[in-house]
């Protein structure tokens, strides 16, 4: 049971990808994201009234503009210098960099097994993100761009962890508002520089109330509910299974057959967590 809300926002954020590329391809990325971001602050704002609004504390401003601000602007750039498949693999390497995190800056004591571990599903990822496209053009601009993304989502993290009140409605309501806040300059940026056009149609109209309302209102609450039930580490691992969910996703609604090596990657991630938690538990046991 204390798994259903990891499991459910990997199930959205998984599809996600899918309701993004439609969404993107008849409006500009940051200025999608800003109408994605405004849906969810409206939303949230809806449930957050039982509990008075604190909008300024340190925490909650820096959760907000990594988290929502940086990662979709270090992301969306990104993609516009280099491939998809570079992106979501380097982007998925956010995890290992959480652990090593945590274990320098918040001293977390991390077994050399739990490295193994996130390394495996890390290999996993990467076998069902290229599923037999083993060549890679690397753009070295765009790719450390995308690092900044996996990075940002890092501090996000140590942020919402810092914040006592960090699963609630409110919490999530607040930081989603210094993220719209933040996200704006960027957007203006994009709007006045790249002057994208706007196709404001059905697709991509349902596509931001999906990404508004279950991946950004409802998907960061449970990622925080998250984090308090599971822990900082276990949660953040779970970015490992997004590009499986996508993946399978994808066959499903294209109707294609499993290859041998999405199917191996899939067991890699799937073995790489669960060796990683079996061990974060024993941690926590005799911690």
């Amino acid at each position: 049971m204390k798994y259903i809300p990891l499991i459910v926002v990997t199930i959205l954020w998984g599809l996600s990808f899918i309701a993004t590329k439609f969404v993107v391809g008849e409006i500009s990325p940051l200025i999608a994201a800003l109408f994605r971001f405004s849906i969810a602050l409206f939303v949230l704002y809806l449930f957050s009234q039982k509990r008075k609004i604190s909008l300024f504390n340190i925490h909650k401003i820096l959760a907000g503009f990594w988290g929502i601000t940086i990662y979709f602007a270090a992301e969306n750039f990104a993609l516009r210098l280099t491939s998809p498949t570079n992106a979501a693999m380097i982007v998925s390497t956010a995890p290992i960099w959480y652990v090593l995190f945590t274990q320098l800056v918040h001293k977390k004591k991390t077994r050399a097994v739990q490295y193994v571990a996130s390394l495996m599903a890390l290999f996993g990822v990467a076998l069902v993100i290229l599923n037999g496209k083993l060549y890679l053009k690397v753009n070295t601009l765009g790719d450390l761009i995308a690092f900044i993304a996996a990075f940002s989502w890092v501090f996000y993290t140590h942020h919402v962890v810092k914040l006592k009140d960090h699963s609630s409605i409110t919490a999530i309501f607040e930081i989603t508002f210094w993220g719209v806040i933040t996200l704006i300059p960027f957007s203006l940026l994009e709007y006045f520089v790249f002057k994208p056009q706007m196709n404001f149609n059905f697709n991509a109209i349902f596509g931001l109330i999906y990404l508004g309302v279950f991946c950004s209102a409802l998907g960061y609450f449970l990622w925080n509910k998250s984090i308090k039930i599971l822990g900082d580490r276990t949660t953040t691992n779970a970015v490992y299974i997004i590009p499986v969910v996508t993946a399978i996703s994808e066959l499903l609604i294209f109707k294609r057959l499993p290859t041998l090596l999405l199917i191996s990657g899939i067991i890699l991630v799937v073995i790489g967590l669960y060796v990683f938690e079996k061990f974060e538990e024993r941690g926590e046991i005799h911690g």
